[in-house]
Order: structure tokens, then C-alpha cells, then sequence
């Protein structure tokens, strides 16, 4: 069996240090599944995505979420980076939260490896447009490997619809950059 470099990568990330994206927190605790997620990981959040999860919705009400003390949070993010990051969004025509943003500028330029889980498409499609898809991954995979086998993900979750993003984002790649 022949590991690809991001199989290998993800191998040695497991139980690390996963970053989350706000939608994947508020999506977790949606369904039930944000403490499977914490057992299974190291799970990160900028203070920027902190600072978006504040409510889900449960049986139609509004829930408060507490993680701070569940979660490493990271505080700076180097300011040339989330130029960057800014700019390669508006290159590719993308639209980011400023909490992807955030999430996408310190794993650019993480000391430690780190695995970004988002299920938003601009956040993706930009992650690919960077060449950085093989430092994401998509929450149905990640459950997955932590133990989670049931179907009852939203179609945002899906793997198969995370790699379809990240065909776009690697299309826009192509389209956008001025490639010599």
C-alpha cells in the first residue's frame, strides 16, 4: 500500500491539532457531536472564530456554546499573512469570513502542522486556490476517523462535496493565476 503525502500527513496530524471553522463548531453542536470531536482531537479556534460561535440551534431554539475552555485558542495571527490570505481571495473572487480568513492566514504559516476542517465552499475553494487542500479536510472525513460511522451529516459535510470545492478552488486556480 503506498501512502500519498497528505494520507501521511494526516496520519501524523491525527490527534493533534485540528482548526476549526465557526460553521463546523455551531454544525457540531448542532448535532451532537462537538464532544466526540474534542475527545478524538486537539482542537484549535482563532479568537476570531471564538468570537462567530456563540449560538446553535437545537429542537429550534437558540443555544449558548461554551468552548473556550475545550479549545486551544490562538490569539495572533502574523498581519502579513492575512494580507495575503485577503488578497489571493479577492484574486480568485472569492468572498471569506473574516474568521476563514483568520483560520486560512495562521495555517499558512503554522510552525506545527496543522489540519483546517471547514465546510464552508468559498473557504475551501480558496484553501485549494492556495494549494493548501492538503492541510484541510472535510468534517465527514475527519468524523470518520474518529469513530463516527452514522449518516446523518448535512450534504455541506460530505466528503464528496468537499472535494468537488476543491476542484473549483484548483480550477479558479487556473483561471485567475498568471501562471509563467
Amino acid at each position: 500500500m503506498t501512502i500519498l503525502p497528505e494520507q501521511d500527513l494526516w496520519k501524523r496530524t491525527m490527534k493533534k491539532l485540528l482548526l476549526l471553522d465557526a460553521d463546523v463548531i455551531m454544525d457540531l453542536h448542532t448535532l451532537g457531536l462537538f464532544e466526540k470531536f474534542i475527545k478524538a482531537y486537539e482542537v484549535s479556534v482563532t479568537r476570531t472564530v471564538l468570537r462567530e460561535t456563540k449560538y446553535f440551534k437545537k429542537d429550534g431554539q437558540r443555544q449558548k456554546i461554551y468552548i473556550g475552555d475545550t479549545v486551544t485558542i490562538i490569539a495572533d495571527v502574523d498581519i502579513d499573512s492575512l494580507m495575503h490570505v485577503r488578497n489571493e481571495s479577492k484574486e480568485a473572487r472569492l468572498g471569506i469570513d473574516p474568521g476563514e480568513l483568520e483560520s486560512i492566514a495562521y495555517m499558512r504559516n503554522a510552525k506545527e502542522e496543522v489540519i483546517f476542517c471547514t465546510c464552508d465552499a468559498a473557504a475551501i475553494k480558496l484553501i485549494a486556490y492556495m494549494e493548501l487542500d492538503n492541510q484541510s479536510i472535510s468534517i465527514e472525513k475527519a468524523l470518520r476517523d474518529a469513530g463516527y460511522r452514522k449518516r446523518n451529516l448535512y450534504p455541506r459535510h460530505y466528503q464528496k462535496t468537499y472535494e468537488r470545492r476543491i476542484k473549483e478552488g484548483k480550477a479558479l486556480r487556473v483561471q485567475f493565476k498568471k501562471l509563467i
